[in-house]
């Protein structure tokens, strides 16, 4: 029986995802450099060491990957204050969780700063229990640590919980830690081995406490 829901945040519950793309590509324009889109499309669900490996390997210098970062970053965040919108259902889903009882975390490769900045600009932060960042795991997304880490926060065992979760690397992590996945795809669409890995695919998170409440 499920007990706890935990949460992705970006691209789950906020749609930071597309916002992101835009500020890789900006970002590095006008330093003059090219970003691909599928290479951004590696940095979804990782935590901010593994993006700057990645772009560490891509651009071949560490000087041009802090440059590509920062400005990235600059411009996102400017994006952010006017253009971040809910995924459908966010805030429905989490009230009637947690009317029906469920605890609810969240469990995100972004940091807390940023995690705080941005789900209390949608009036959501509030209503986690519990919640694990970027900052407090060693191995990110797809490595089960942050689920697992989320799952003992929770206080409960991994099968006694959800992950909801919109990449493929957040639910590999959820699927790795024993917990049962709920995935709703964002911008890349999940591989058939990670579906098969699902407890269920949704459409969009306005179905997913009756999905969650159906599990026994």
């Amino acid at each position: 029986m499920i007990k706890a829901v935990i949460f992705d945040m970006d691209g789950t519950l906020v749609d930071t995802e597309r916002l992101g793309i835009k500020a890789w590509k900006a970002g590095a324009a006008e330093l003059g450099l090219a970003i691909d889109e599928a290479l951004i499309h590696q940095f979804i669900g990782r935590t901010l060491p593994d993006v700057m490996d990645i772009l560490d390997e891509h651009y071949g210098s560490h000087e041009t990957t802090e440059a590509v970062y920062v400005r990235h970053k600059e411009i996102r965040d400017e994006m952010v204050k006017t253009e971040l919108e809910l995924k459908a259902g966010a805030a429905e889903c989490l009230d009637e969780l947690l009317a029906a009882g469920y605890h609810v975390g969240l469990a995100t490769s972004s940091r807390l700063v940023t995690a705080e900045r941005n789900l209390k600009m949608v009036g959501l932060f509030d209503k986690f229990e519990t919640v694990t960042c970027g900052e407090d795991v060693v191995h990110g997304k797809p490595d089960p640590e942050m689920y697992l880490l989320a799952c003992e926060r929770a206080g409960f065992a991994p099968e006694e919980c959800a992950v909801v979760e919109d990449s493929r690397n957040g639910c590999v992590s959820g699927i790795t830690a024993g917990c049962h996945v709920f995935a709703v795809p964002d911008i890349v669409p999940l591989p058939q081995d990670v579906v098969d890995g699902c407890e269920a695919v949704l459409d969009t998170l306005f179905d997913l406490a009756a999905a969650v409440k159906a599990v026994r």
